[in-house]
C-alpha cells in the first residue's frame, strides 16, 4: 500500500464519510497492510479488504510470479481476521489456468471463515494494465466446479452468500449478464478511486472524472462539466463487465431480477446446470 494512502483516506472519510472503502491486495507484504488498515478503521469505520487468490499454492504462485505469495497471502487473511478486521474476503479472478480450482479456493475461504467472491479476466489499462485478457471457457469439469460453489452458496443462511451465488451464475450464464446489459451505472451508483484519489466511473473505462483531494466535496467532483462525457461513455460503453462492483449495484438497483433467480434455484427440486 502507497506510504501516503492513509492520508488519502482521510480526505475521503472528510469528503464521504458514511462511504465503504474496500481495498485490493496481492497480500504480500502482511504487516503494511494490516497495520494500514488498523490505522484507518480508527477514523473510518467500513473499511474492508479483499485478499486475490487465483488458485491453490502452486496455481497462484505461477499465475502471479512470485514464489510463495499463496501462503502470504493466507496469512494477510489471517492476521487482518485477527486485528479486528471483519469485512473480509478471498477474491478469485478466473482464467483458463485456475477455473478448475475456483471450488477449493471457496473450501479454502471457508475454512478461513471469510467470504468469497469471484469473476473472471477483464481488460482494464487503469486497473488491470492489460488489454489482452481472454475469459476462461468452461468445460464439463470447470463448469460442475463453479455449480459446486453455487449450490454451496445457495445454501447459506447468509443472504449475502445467496446475491453472491447469482454473481456466480452470470459468470457461466451469458444470458444472466445479457439481462442488466445497458443497465450499468458506473459513474452514478459506484465508482473506482486509484491509490492515489484519482477517481474513475469503474476499474475499466479510462475516463478520468477527476481527483478527490483537489475538491472540496465529492458533489464537486461530480459537478464538472466533464461528468457529461464520462456518463456518455458509460451508456455507450459495450464492455461484458461482471465484477462484484458492478452488480452489487445493479442488484441494488434493480433487486427483483436478482431475487426472482435466487427462489427458483433454491427451491428447484433437482437444479440442472444448463451452461
Amino acid at each position: 500500500m502507497r506510504d501516503d494512502l492513509v492520508e488519502v483516506i482521510k480526505v475521503v472519510h472528510e469528503r464521504i464519510p458514511f462511504s465503504r472503502i474496500v481495498f485490493s491486495s496481492n497480500g504480500l507484504l502482511t504487516d503494511v497492510i494490516v497495520g494500514r488498515l488498523v490505522e484507518i478503521s480508527k477514523f473510518h469505520r467500513k473499511v474492508g479488504l479483499g485478499v486475490s487468490i487465483d488458485g491453490m499454492s502452486e496455481t497462484h504462485d505461477k499465475l502471479r510470479g512470485v514464489p510463495g505469495i499463496f501462503d502470504h497471502a493466507v496469512k494477510t487473511v489471517r492476521v487482518a481476521k485477527a486485528a479486528g478486521i471483519t469485512d473480509l474476503r478471498i477474491a478469485m479472478t478466473l482464467s483458463q489456468q485456475n477455473v478448475h480450482e475456483v471450488k477449493q479456493v471457496f473450501d479454502l475461504s471457508r475454512e478461513l471463515g471469510v467470504a468469497f467472491s469471484t469473476t473472471y479476466v477483464h481488460n482494464s489499462e487503469i486497473y488491470f494494465g492489460k488489454t489482452t485478457n481472454v475469459a476462461p471457457r468452461f468445460d464439463e469439469s470447470s463448469s460442475k466446479a463453479l455449480e459446486q460453489v453455487i449450490q454451496s452458496l445457495l445454501h447459506s443462511r447468509s443472504i449475502k452468500d445467496w446475491f453472491r451465488a447469482y454473481h456466480a451464475e452470470g459468470i457461466l450464464d451469458a444470458s444472466v449478464r445479457r439481462e442488466f446489459r445497458g443497465m450499468c451505472s458506473a459513474g452514478s451508483r459506484y465508482f473506482f478511486m486509484a491509490p492515489n484519489g484519482d477517481v474513475f466511473p469503474c476499474n475499466v473505462m479510462d475516463s478520468l472524472i477527476g481527483n478527490i483531494t483537489e475538491v472540496a466535496s465529492f458533489d464537486e467532483l461530480l459537478a464538472d462539466s466533464k461528468m457529461q462525457k464520462v456518463t456518455s461513455a458509460v451508456h455507450n460503453c459495450t464492455s461484458d463487465c461482471w465484477m462484484v462492483c458492478n452488480t452489487r449495484s445493479l442488484i441494488i438497483a434493480h433487486p427483483f431480477k436478482a431475487s426472482r433467480w435466487i427462489l427458483r434455484a433454491k427451491f428447484a427440486p433437482h437444479r440442472q446446470s444448463d451452461h
